[in-house]
């Protein structure tokens, strides 16, 4: 006699999927954080180091090219990082949501079964948290990318008019 799968079976499958592929997509921007933060203290090192080396009668032409490339490549690295975050959270988010029209839709016995993404952290009434705990992860790490993108903008414009 072969099982046939009910519409709950099928709806709780979906929500481990979706809640799945959610968590996935978390751990992926934390990882992204960390390459990009990464790659832009190295940027920051290696520019750094060149100015550092400043020796009196020093080729100060060659020394402008290299920064004002490091800067560049750091403008373009973080804009991209900008672009990179933003639509990765819409990935992220939208996992989310087909975990929540899972969750309602799977009633078992006339009663909703799973609440997890019903409520996010700071509306849920299981733990306190505090006002700055609120601000989304997700808006540091944006703005964190924006300044990054500035800062280097400032850099490059700097090092093109020297």
């Amino acid at each position: 006699m072969r099982n046939r799968m009910t519409k709950e079976d099928l709806l709780l499958e979906q929500w481990k999927m979706a809640s799945e592929l959610h968590r996935h997509m978390d751990n992926m921007i934390g990882q992204r954080f960390h390459h990009f933060v990464t790659v832009n203290g190295i940027l920051l090192s290696a520019l750094g180091v060149i100015w550092s080396r400043i020796a009196p009668g020093a080729n100060q032409g060659t020394i402008v090219r290299a920064s004002t490339a490091i800067s560049g490549f750091g403008l373009v690295f973080s804009l991209a990082w900008c672009f990179i975050h933003k639509r990765g959270y819409k990935f992220h988010r939208y996992r989310k949501a087909q975990a929540r029209i899972a969750e309602e839709q799977l009633i078992v016995d006339n009663e909703r079964v799973l609440n997890l993404y019903e409520k996010p952290l700071n509306k849920q009434k299981l733990i306190s948290v505090s006002i700055f705990e609120r601000v989304p992860t997700y808006t540091i790490v944006l703005v964190l990318a924006i300044l990054l993108t500035v800062m280097w903008l400032i850099t490059a414009v700097y090092f093109l008019m020297l």
